[in-house]
């Protein structure tokens, strides 16, 4: 079976490998370099910790595969299993974490309230005198996002896959409903199947076809400090804010903030707004990082669907042959091992796990959809 696979971040390269793995004669197309969009500008955070239970159980499935990818790929993804800590400071925001748990701990991953006591125990560093409570979620982590992307392309080579950088897919090409190649900058391709998986450019080749899914990209801002002594080891979500900050293995404090939401294809820019606020926002929480220089700062796109979950697979009324893996909202790294999977089982043998078919993109006609608002670094007030 020949299929052509659109999007070389880690969502196309997962969904490579696993067509690879599973025999098929693989063609993947990236327009720019592998991992440039997306992939490569991600805050290195996983979770299983979402307000739609369907998106939990996706997570803790792909989080099993996201721990043993060190073995299967042989890279190292340097994961760190610090935990993801929200600080809360409403009652009312207490009330749905404390509702949540309910829902999380049938699903095997609940978490840990902490008094501000507790915090200040555990948390030395962290001021907390406006916090109510904190919650935390000891089965998050984190990793480093290059080295399982590489760790994709290689394995995925290493099996026969075809890998074509500066190579731009211009068009899918169908005959009588059923996809029969890809035009692309380089020339035709033949394929039986097609995965598109090019994040906020899905919708460009689509559209052709007529199809057209409710995602659109939103810029997303961040910034790098230079290394301190190690010390924060989970997540820090500043709920009210929705400023996030972690540590790396190095020591340099990475994170970002909901800073007035850029929608649309605006460019990769960054703003000193931005960066001014999350540096506010982290020395009020960690006020010894107050003489910190930040280093750098870098701008990506989440491609956010309409209810904040990802979407794979196909609808029935679409070409024969024709899949997608895209709008994931924020959400990519932590769900891409399950979702390659997945989607090549269902491409080279029709399987729909059931895992899989709340994501399906017919949910969406059929009125299904997955509100998801536990949204890092997304809009204030998820």
């Amino acid at each position: 079976m020949k299929v052509v696979v659109i999007g070389g971040g880690v969502s196309g390269l997962s969904t490579a490998y696993h067509l690879a793995r599973g025999g098929a004669e693989v063609v993947l197309l990236e327009r720019g370099v592998i991992g440039y969009g997306a992939s490569t500008r991600a805050g290195g955070g996983f979770r299983v910790h979402f307000w739609a239970e369907e998106n939990v159980k996706f997570a803790v499935e792909s989080r099993k595969r996201l721990l043993r990818l060190g073995r299967e790929l042989g890279w190292n993804p340097v994961i760190e299993r610090g935990g993801y800590l929200w600080l809360l400071k409403r009652e009312e925001d207490i009330r749905r974490f404390r509702e949540a748990d309910k829902m999380w701990r049938r699903n095997g991953v609940g978490g840990r309230f902490l008094s501000p006591e507790e915090l200040r125990e555990r948390f030395p560093y962290l001021q907390v005198e406006d916090v109510a409570e904190g919650f935390l979620g000891p089965q998050d982590g984190k990793f480093h996002h290059d080295f399982i992307t590489y760790g994709y392309y290689a394995s995925a080579l290493r099996l026969g896959a075809k890998i074509l950088e500066g190579t731009e897919a211009l068009s899918i090409i169908t005959d009588e409903r059923k996809v029969i190649g890809v035009e692309t900058s380089r020339g035709g391709l033949d394929a039986d199947a097609v995965v598109v998986a090019a994040a906020e450019e899905t919708n460009t080749l689509l559209k052709p076809l007529g199809i057209t899914l409710p995602i659109e990209p939103v810029r997303k801002e961040a910034a790098v400090t230079e290394p301190v002594q190690h010390m924060i080891e989970p997540l820090i979500i500043d709920w009210e804010s929705n400023a996030y900050f972690t540590q790396t293995p190095r020591g340099e404090i990475i994170g970002g903030i909901d800073y007035p939401v850029k929608h649309g294809k605006i460019g990769l820019g960054t703003t000193l707004g931005a960066v001014s606020s999350w540096a506010k926002a982290l020395t009020r929480r960690i006020p010894i990082l107050r003489d910190l220089r930040v280093l750098r700062t870098w701008s990506g796109y989440y491609t956010m669907s309409t209810d904040s979950s990802h979407i794979m697979g196909r609808d029935e009324e679409w070409p024969e042959g024709l899949y997608v893996a895209c709008g994931y909202s924020g959400h990519g790294f932590m769900m891409a091992p399950l979702v390659g999977e997945l989607l090549a089982r269902n491409i080279l043998h029709g399987e729909v796990h059931e895992l899989m078919r709340p994501f399906l993109p017919s949910r969406f006609r059929e009125g299904r959809l997955i509100p998801e608002a536990l949204v890092i670094g997304g809009e204030a007030g998820l």
